[in-house]
């Protein structure tokens, strides 16, 4: 294995029979070289793969989780690994992580690997905080002398000494994901894996753990880090793979990798509304259709928070007689709990409506705050309140996590709530 390489895999797979995760044991197999030699008599088995794409099938009860996996990855890089559920990326980071075994092919790692791939892995409900940091620090590879050196560091970058002489059953989630993080990260390893968990930690704590990890990576160690959340993955990933149906889709720079990922997930459907039966007016001035894009995703139809929004309004227009001063056009976005949420207005600037056989309106705003959902557009054109043409509803769009404040990170808003592009600044009198 190359010294400059972390990791190495070749062909690299896994199967696992319907209904079990994880490692087999001796029951498992036989019971499934039973099932093998067993005439299939039964329509259940059938049944069972609805939810598996057929193309991961081996048989009526084996699929492939990994499929002929081929990749490496260098010393210090830190990569990210984004994809759907269920498209094989908890089963590669348990074959890293050393607790599976690939079916087919193999993984060289070197150097010493930590994990933390769920809430509590490791730990013991019935017992202390502090003996639970001995028996993961145990069973990460730290000798006691190590655990008794670093102890006060992980308690205190956990953030539970005042609960580290109870028993873990009566820790929140997030405070067993902040107790478990703290002794992954000062076991000092090589590489260091990071699933999903840190969705449930708050907001300092994430920050916390991502300049853990920021400091981990410039130490010269490689990490691996798993998350739906992709203002994290874009924030602290150089690197990243696209899992899909068990195989590794494309990988390269995150930006990129993200962009696409986010683009299979939020398909454009074109919508043109000559056919609407909904709308009100005289119809001297109809709109034809609308188009929401991103700046950064380039997308129709999505846009991620703090991202600049284009929105286009093209028009058909049957009388060119109608006066231009007159004209006015206004759009109103409304959430899925129909509040209304802006408005925007042309009479409330100097834009004059220049009429054409065709024309189109176009629409910029800056650094979209609204929370994460799917908001609607109503549009309006007319002469004061008599409208030539009033759709409600006319078109939709969807808001996406972003990074907002440019911080690296998911800023969650809570509904009814917006973000503000602000500055603070602090002064001593």
């Amino acid at each position: 294995m190359d010294s400059s390489l972390a990791i190495e895999a070749t062909n690299l797979s896994k199967k696992y029979r319907l209904g079990t995760i994880g490692m087999s044991s001796l029951r498992e197999d036989l019971s499934r070289w039973w099932g093998r030699n067993k005439p299939n008599t039964s329509t259940e088995r059938n049944e069972s793969t609805a939810g598996i794409d057929q193309s991961r099938m081996i048989n009526d009860s084996e699929f492939w989780a990994l499929d002929d996996l081929n990749f490496k990855i260098l010393k210090g890089e830190v990569v990210g690994l984004i994809g759907a559920n269920g498209s094989g990326k908890s089963t590669l980071l348990k074959i890293l992580s050393r607790i599976t075994e690939p079916t087919q092919g193999e993984v060289k790692i070197r150097g010493k690997v930590a994990s933390l791939l769920e809430v509590g892995t490791g730990f013991h409900p019935e017992l202390t905080g502090r003996e639970n940091v001995y028996i993961n620090g145990a069973i990460l590879g730290m000798t006691r002398k190590e655990v008794d050196k670093k102890f006060d560091e992980i308690v205190d970058f956990s953030g539970v000494a005042d609960f580290i002489e109870t028993p873990i059953k009566r820790y929140s989630s997030g405070m067993t994901v902040r107790l478990g993080f703290a002794v992954a990260a000062h076991l000092d390893p090589d590489i260091l894996i990071v699933d999903e968990v840190l969705a449930v930690g708050d907001a300092s704590f994430q920050k916390k753990c991502l300049g853990k990890m920021e400091d981990i990576s410039n130490q010269g160690r490689t990490i691996i880090f798993v998350s739906h959340q992709m203002p994290m993955i874009e924030g602290l990933c150089s690197q990243s793979f696209w899992m899909h149906k068990g195989k590794i889709n494309s990988s390269g720079i995150t930006k990129d990798i993200v962009q696409s990922y986010l683009s299979s997930i939020h398909v454009f459907k074109e919508s043109t509304l000559n056919n609407w039966l909904n709308r009100k007016g005289t119809g001297e001035i109809t709109l034809a259709n609308i188009v929401v894009r991103s700046k950064e995703l380039k997308l129709n139809d999505t846009i991620r928070i703090g991202d600049t929004a284009y929105f286009s309004f093209q028009f058909e227009c049957k009388n060119k007689n109608l006066s231009y001063n007159k004209t006015s056009f206004r759009f109103a976005i409304s959430n899925e709990q129909n509040q209304r949420i802006s408005t925007i207005d042309s009479r409330s600037t100097n834009f004059v409506i220049n009429h054409a056989s065709l024309f189109t309106i176009k629409i910029k705003i800056g650094k979209i705050n609204f929370p994460e959902g799917k908001y609607f557009i109503t549009s309006f054109i007319g002469y004061d309140e008599n409208a030539y043409d009033w759709i409600i509803n006319a078109h939709s769009f969807e808001v996406i996590s972003g990074d907002f404040f440019g911080m690296g990170r998911y800023q969650n808003i809570p509904v009814g709530e917006i973000l503000l592009d602000h500055k603070m600044e602090l002064g001593y009198s």
